[in-house]
């Protein structure tokens, strides 16, 4: 290699951040690592576990022990924070779900009849999206009053072995949807396997309470009056 020619430096592949953290491990690791290294080859060679002379090798190899330790743990680091991200996000191997833009231009433009009526047409398509039933269900019932529709949707959704998110949506869609009929039968089976199916959780717990008012409720409207 010639005077003038390049010098390979990894650093130099290594963006800004990534020599912050490595900065960071260096001042927070190094003179941590090299003080205990030195100790522990000292409590060696008082121990006489090993000679004087390894024990000055030993000593003159913590500087490159210590280098050898903050790349470990910086690339330790990475490597953990890449694959947590990567489990977050899965990594872009579960898709994202499906759109659909004739239908979302009709809902902008207030034409939700006709909106329903593409989302029932890609429904008989495609049976086995649960997203398009979801979102006819919730078109049905905020905007045209269709009310059966929805509960038949929601209910076809949770039949249809969705996955966890769609199942949960569809709950609390039959839950919401009752809630606005005023059908508090109804409302008072879903709240009870709502809370069932997901025990353990905030939404379960505030399921729950729900039904304990509602029950409450009834029992007071029902109990006779006295006469005054």
């Amino acid at each position: 290699m010639g005077a003038g020619d390049p010098v390979d430096n990894p650093l130099k592949d290594i963006d800004s951040a990534e020599r912050a953290q490595l900065l960071k491990v260096a001042v927070f690791f190094g003179p941590p690592c090299f003080v205990m290294l030195s100790l522990a080859w000292y409590f060696c060679a008082r121990q006489q576990w090993i000679s004087g002379g390894v024990f000055l090798l030993l000593v003159a190899l913590n500087l490159p022990l210590t280098v050898a330790g903050i790349f470990a743990i910086h690339r330790g680091a990475g490597v953990a924070s890449t694959g947590l991200v990567k489990t977050i996000f899965a990594a872009g191997n579960i898709p994202p779900p499906p759109t659909y833009p004739r239908q979302d231009v009709l809902i902008v433009r207030g034409q939700y009849a006709e909106a329903a009526d593409y989302f029932r047409d890609h429904i008989r398509i495609e049976p086995g999206d649960h997203e398009a039933r979801l979102q006819l269900a919730h078109l049905v019932e905020t905007r045209l009053e269709g009310h059966d529709e929805a509960e038949r949707l929601y209910q076809e959704v949770r039949r249809m072995q969705p996955d966890p998110r769609q199942e949960l949506r569809a709950a609390n869609g039959l839950i919401d949807l009752y809630r606005r009929m005023g059908r508090r039968d109804r409302l008072r089976v879903e709240l009870a396997r709502f809370a069932d199916r997901y025990r353990g959780t905030a939404a379960s717990r505030a399921a729950a309470r729900e039904l304990k008012e509602l029950k409450a409720a009834d029992l007071t409207s029902e109990s006779p009056r006295s006469p005054t």
